[in-house]
């Protein structure tokens, strides 16, 4: 029983690390992206709900997301805050900035 134990403790450090690697490794990949300017058009909005239980109290964290796609025909998808969501319509043609995976703005032209 103990040995079961130290195993699944270790599995679990493993885990965490791994985890925790992962998140660095891809902050870092962003981080050093070159900034890319390009012309795109939004064609998605949509939000990522999720729940769970604090204590008593349901907590739902909202994440909002916009998908837009060069003129190249590439699509590109970025989770953004509420407000910067709520700034773009569907339709919306302009100048997207980003890095790697992070949304700087986009300017509509």
């Amino acid at each position: 029983m103990g040995d079961n134990l130290e195993l699944i403790m270790l599995l679990a450090s493993i885990g965490i690390i791994a985890a925790f690697g992962y998140l660095v490794f891809n902050w870092i990949l962003n981080l050093t992206a070159v900034e890319v300017t390009e012309k795109a058009r939004l064609i998605g909005k949509d939000t990522e709900n999720a729940s769970h239980m604090n204590g008593d109290s349901l907590v739902t964290t909202t994440t909002y997301v916009l998908t837009f796609e060069a003129d190249g025909g590439e699509r590109i998808t970025f989770r953004v805050g509420r407000g910067v969501y709520r700034k773009y319509v569907i339709g919306d043609y302009g100048r997207l900035t980003y890095k790697r995976k992070w949304f700087r703005q986009f300017e509509r032209i």
